[in-house]
C-alpha cells in the first residue's frame, strides 16, 4: 500500500490506522515521487492526499489513470476538502474512493479492506482469464482503440510466427496482407464506432511472419478493462477446414456426376424400349388388328356370331394398341426428338388435357440449341414440376417461360396454386424437389423454388448451354 501526503503527521497517523491490520505501508512526499514509486513497486492501493505543492492529488490520479502500467491501481482520496464539487472532481479523475477528515479509524479500514478485498478479487478473476486465454486452442488477440496490439498468447505466437515482444505495440495491420491493409482499417473505424460481438466467416487472409498467408474465421468481441476498451479478436486457421470442405465438394460432385451418368443411362435405356414398344409390339398389335379386319370381311357375312367376336377382339387390339402408345409416349415423348421447346410445347397440351389447367407457354422464337442430356433434364423437372401441381397446388393456370442469356438458359413454372411452406417441405426431405435440384446441379445450374401459403409456387432452373463453358475449359 503507498501513502502519498506532504505532511509527514499525516503519513503518521494512516500508519497507526493501519498498523492493526499489518499491511506492508511504503511513503511517498509528494506527486512525482508517488507516481515513480507506484510504476515500480505496482501497490494494491494508494491512500493519496489532494492538497499538495507542485502537483495536487487530481493530476497524480489523472497521470496515474494515464499510464497502461498503473491505471488498474485503486487510488482512495484522503483529504480535508469536504465540499461535493471536489469529490464529484476526484471520482471524475479515476478515484476509487473519497473519505474526508477528520478520519473516522473505523471507516478507514472498513474502506480500505473493502478496496484492498476487491482488487484482489478483480486480479484473481484478471488471473483466470489470463490463463484461460494463454492456453485456449485459437489465437487470441487484444489491441487498443488505436489498433495496436497490447496482448497476444502463445498460440498466437504459434500461429503468426513472431514473439509476443514483437507483435506488442505494433498495429493489427501487420497481421493484414498488403492488399488488405487499407481496407482493415476502414473496418476498425466503423467497429469502433458500435463495437459489438461479431464474427468475420471463414476465409479471412491473415498473415504470417515469413510472409505466408492463411485463412481465418474470426470473432470480435469488445472488452472494458482497467486499461479502457479494447478489442479482442479470437482468431482460428481454417486451412484445414477449407481443404476438407473442397475435397467434400469434390465428392459430392462426383456422386452428382454418376447419377447423371446413371439418370443418362436409363433415359437411353427409357428411349430404347420406347422404340422398341412402339416399333415391335406396336407393329404387331397393328398387324393383329389388319387380319382381324380381313377375317371380319371374309367371314362376317357368313356367321354373325363370328363378326361379333371379331369386332369385340377389334376393340381389345386398338384399347392395347392406346396403351403401347401411352406407355412409349411416357418412357420417351417423341416430341423430344424435335427439340426442347416442342415438347414442352406437348407437355402443356397434355397437362391441359388430362386436368383442364390452363397452360401456357412462352419460349424464343429462335430455335434453341441443347444438347439431348442438357433437353432431357429440363424436360424431366418440368415434367415433375407439373406433376407437383397436379397432385397439390390446386392452380387455375399454370405460365411457363423459356429464355436465354449469355450461356445459361432459363425456365420458370409458375402457378397461381395453394403454395406451401418452404421450410416445411424442407424438414420433410421431400424427394420431388430434391432431385429437381440434383438434377440442375450435376449440369452446373441450379433450381431455386419460392412460395408461401396462399401465393402459388415458382420454380426457376437456369442451366449452362455450353458444357464445355459451363466447365470453365477454354
Amino acid at each position: 500500500m503507498l501513502i502519498v501526503d506532504d505532511n509527514p503527521q499525516n503519513i503518521k497517523l494512516m500508519r497507526s490506522v493501519l498498523l492493526p491490520d499489518d499491511y506492508e505501508v511504503i511513503e511517498a512526499a509528494d506527486g512525482p515521487c508517488a507516481l515513480q514509486i507506484a510504476k515500480v513497486a505496482q501497490p494494491h492501493l494508494i491512500l493519496l492526499d489532494v492538497a499538495m505543492p507542485n502537483m495536487d492529488g487530481y493530476a497524480v490520479c489523472s497521470r496515474l489513470k494515464e499510464d497502461e502500467s498503473t491505471r488498474h491501481i485503486p487510488v482512495i482520496f484522503v483529504t480535508g476538502k469536504e465540499d461535493v464539487n471536489a469529490e464529484a472532481r476526484g471520482f471524475a479523475v479515476g478515484a476509487a474512493d473519497y473519505i474526508t477528515k477528520p478520519i473516522r479509524l473505523a471507516v478507514v479500514r472498513a474502506r480500505v479492506k473493502t478496496h484492498l478485498a476487491l482488487y484482489g478479487q478483480r486480479r484473481s478473476l484478471e488471473g483466470m482469464f489470463r490463463d484461460v486465454i494463454e492456453f485456449a486452442p485459437d489465437a487470441f488477440i487484444l489491441s487498443n482503440t488505436q489498433g495496436h496490439i497490447v496482448e497476444i498468447n502463445a498460440q498466437a505466437e504459434q500461429l503468426f510466427g513472431y514473439s509476443r515482444q514483437e507483435l506488442i505495440g505494433l498495429p493489427v495491420e501487420v497481421l493484414v496482407p498488403q492488399r488488405l491493409r487499407r481496407a482493415h482499417a476502414g473496418y476498425h473505424g466503423a467497429y469502433l464506432q458500435r463495437p459489438l460481438r461479431m464474427s468475420t466467416g471463414a476465409g479471412v487472409p491473415c498473415l504470417r511472419k515469413d510472409g505466408t498467408e492463411f485463412p481465418a474465421d474470426i470473432r470480435l468481441s469488445p472488452m472494458e478493462t482497467n486499461r479502457g476498451q479494447l478489442l479482442m479478436a479470437v482468431v482460428r486457421d481454417v486451412t484445414e477446414r477449407q481443404k476438407a470442405e473442397v475435397k467434400l465438394s469434390a465428392s459430392r460432385q462426383r456422386l452428382r456426376d454418376m447419377a447423371a451418368q446413371n439418370e443418362a443411362q436409363r433415359e437411353e435405356e427409357r428411349k430404347h424400349i420406347a422404340r422398341e414398344v412402339h416399333d415391335e409390339l406396336g407393329q404387331v398389335l397393328t398387324a393383329l388388328r389388319m387380319d382381324m379386319s380381313l377375317l371380319g370381311m371374309q367371314f362376317g357375312s357368313q356367321d354373325a356370331a363370328l363378326l361379333n367376336k371379331v369386332q369385340g377382339m377389334k376393340r381389345l387390339v386398338d384399347r392395347a394398341i392406346q396403351g403401347v402408345r401411352n406407355v412409349a409416349v411416357n418412357l420417351r415423348p417423341t416430341a423430344l426428338d424435335m427439340g426442347l421447346v416442342p415438347a414442352i410445347e406437348w407437355l402443356c397440351s397434355d397437362f391441359t388435357r388430362r386436368t383442364s389447367i390452363a397452360c401456357r407457354l412462352q419460349a424464343p422464337e429462335d430455335a434453341i440449341d441443347l444438347d439431348e442430356t442438357r433437353a432431357v433434364v429440363i424436360f424431366r423437372i418440368v415434367q415433375e414440376s407439373l406433376t407437383n401441381i397436379t397432385r397439390y397446388a390446386g392452380a387455375s393456370q399454370v405460365d411457363i417461360n423459356i429464355g436465354r442469356s449469355g450461356n445459361e438458359l432459363s425456365v420458370e413454372v409458375r402457378d397461381d396454386g395453394r403454395g406451401f411452406d418452404l421450410a416445411a417441405v424442407a424438414g420433410k426431405k421431400s424427394f420431388g424437389l430434391l432431385g429437381m435440384r440434383e438434377r440442375a446441379l450435376a449440369l452446373g445450374g441450379r433450381v431455386d423454388i419460392a412460395s408461401a401459403p396462399g401465393l402459388g409456387t415458382v420454380i426457376g432452373m437456369t442451366i449452362p448451354v455450353d458444357p464445355v463453358t459451363a466447365a470453365g475449359t477454354p
